[in-house]
């Protein structure tokens, strides 16, 4: 269960997030240690430490991807607006979709 949280923390680059890494890995040796004890309170305790820890730095990650997608996406329309399909630079229209159909066979 908390496992998988702390396998997940070590796939992601936390140290551009700051102090979140430490958070993250006290929050899974705080897992670890009352895993070692009988006390399910401890154990119960230690687990919705480390998921609301999880869950900020989640939170965090995705706004950061959300921002840097946000980011290309406007470079994107910037490139594909000013040079336009044929890289002619002017502005053909808009793009339609449409269907060919041919009439021979009809």
């Amino acid at each position: 269960m908390n496992t998988s949280l702390i396998e997940n923390a070590r796939l992601y680059d936390l140290g551009a997030l700051g102090g979140s890494k430490s958070n993250i890995e006290q929050a899974a040796n705080s897992v670890k240690e009352a895993l070692k004890g009988d006390d399910t309170a401890a154990i119960k305790a230690a687990s919705e430490k480390l998921n609301e820890v999880w869950q900020a730095v989640s939170t965090e990650l995705y706004k950061n991807a959300g921002d840097k997608s946000k980011e290309s996406s406007a470079t994107a329309d910037t490139s594909t607006t000013n040079t336009g399909a044929s890289g002619s630079g002017k502005d053909e229209g808009p793009i339609i979709d449409a269907e060919v159909v041919d009439e021979k066979k009809k």
